[in-house]
């Protein structure tokens, strides 16, 4: 949590135990695949969207991405545990991206998704679908032929300093960068501890006095 407290041995231990409590693991590309048919606006979104959370997270529904000057990955133990880390970042006016496609603040509001929503993996595809169709819409009103509008909004949604205003790119991006036919970009995110794995950090305020967020092993 982002707190400066450390969690007791039996806390730790707790967290092992192979209940519900575990954390959520990535998700598998088919059914990331089947849960786009079942939850998005429309079927055909397979391809795309699987582009841009493959993209984005690397299929991990439950990631968290604080924008510092360095970017922070925190994968959360539970979706419990991500709403909360989420919503005490937010609190205190730090951005962060969140979910299966790492939506900033002002993409998760036009998403219709919340701190809670976004952490849920259905309703999380249905808000970036229907995100994913209004930028798709604009960047065919810049006459884009279909596949380089498609390829266009998947790349809007890579990753961006904090206060980039995310907008449909006017040009189509190279084929080994986004490949719409098979799904296949190369993940951006790096591979992130858990919450019970990652060390002691000040990620907030080092040098300036008090930490506002330090995580203690």
């Amino acid at each position: 949590m982002f707190r400066q407290t450390r969690r007791s041995r039996h806390s730790a231990e707790r967290l092992k135990l192979p209940d519900k409590s575990e954390r959520l693991s990535a998700m598998d590309p088919a059914a990331f695949a089947a849960l786009v048919e079942q939850c998005a606006p429309t079927p055909d979104l397979v391809r795309p969207l699987t582009a841009i959370v493959r993209q984005a997270s690397s299929f991990e529904p439950l990631l968290i991405t604080v924008q510092a000057r360095k970017p922070v990955p925190i994968q959360a133990s539970d979706r419990d545990e991500a709403i909360q880390l989420a919503t005490e970042a937010i609190a205190t006016g730090q951005p962060v991206r969140t979910g299966l496609s790492q939506l900033d603040a002002e993409e998760t509001k036009q998403a219709g998704l919340t701190a809670t929503t976004t952490f849920d993996a259905c309703k999380h595809i249905a808000g970036l679908g229907r995100l994913f169709e209004v930028r798709l819409q604009a960047a065919n009103a810049n006459g884009l032929g279909r596949d380089q509008a498609i390829a266009s909004v998947v790349a809007s949604f890579a990753t961006k300093p904090p206060g980039a205003t995310p907008e449909p790119r006017t040009r189509p991006m190279a084929p080994r960068e986004v490949d719409i036919s098979t799904g296949n970009t190369p993940p951006i995110n790096t591979p992130v501890p858990s919450v019970r794995e990652r060390p002691n950090w000040d990620v907030y305020r080092s040098g300036v006095g008090t930490s506002a967020f330090v995580y203690e092993r």
